[in-house]
């Protein structure tokens, strides 16, 4: 039995529930939509697929494998399947939402099987308006991206000192601009600096003089200080 309802068994095929299905097919409502046939070898199952699972699982808010299974079932066992026999298969699963799931199935199917490929045009239109959504949010993200490196670019030189001004820091690292070569900056810190080295230099330069001239003068002899 189970096997049987893996295959999708509807009531038609199971003589212990025909006189129970006629009577279900007699009480309901159906669609006006269903007066129309549907020829399943006109129409690619396989693109209306994910609609079908998607649709069952808006339906039910799970994921539903062995629904989904039934339903394509039912839809492969002819090439003119029944859509009120359907419906009333599915009244089990879906109880008050069968019709709602049936007439929307159906009206895909008969766009299907009228479309090029089998495939219904309001597919082919929805998948094009997500390709452009798609491609205009990557636009955006790439204008907003080009716009940030260029905002950090002008901060960056911003930051950057004016041409011939240079701070204390970059004495030793500045290069002139007519031959290339280092050179210190000609600032105020820089020449401080020098003439305070300058001094010490003058400095150190006479005390050791004077030091030279007094080990000198201590080291001539007695006769030598008297004959001079």
């Amino acid at each position: 039995m189970a096997g049987g309802f893996f295959r999708g068994t509807n009531v038609e095929q199971d003589p212990r529930f025909g006189d129970v299905s006629e009577k279900m097919i007699g009480q309901a409502k159906f669609s006006s939509v269903f007066k129309k046939p549907v020829n399943m070898s006109k129409v690619n199952l396989e693109a209306i697929k994910p609609w079908i699972a998607d649709k069952i699982n808006t339906l039910l808010g799970i994921e539903d494998d062995v629904l989904f299974d039934f339903v394509v079932n039912m839809l492969e066992e002819s090439n003119t399947p029944d859509a009120r026999t359907i419906q009333v298969n599915l009244a089990g699963f879906l109880e008050d939402k069968a019709p709602e799931f049936m007439q929307n199935l159906w009206s895909v199917l008969l766009e299907a099987q009228q479309s090029e490929g089998g495939i219904p045009e309001s597919f082919i239109r929805n998948k094009m308006k997500e390709l452009r959504l798609k491609r205009e949010e990557e636009e955006r993200a790439a204008a907003l991206i080009r716009a940030s490196n260029t905002r950090l670019r002008e901060q960056s030189q911003q930051r950057r000192p004016r041409s011939g001004r240079h701070s204390r820091w970059d004495a030793d690292n500045v290069e002139s601009p007519s031959r290339g070569k280092p050179e210190r900056a000609s600032s105020s810190y820089s020449r401080s600096y020098r003439n305070s080295r300058d001094h010490d230099s003058r400095r150190d330069y006479r005390r050791r003089s004077r030091t030279r001239s007094c080990s000198k003068s201590r080291s001539k002899s007695p006769s030598k200080r008297r004959l001079s």
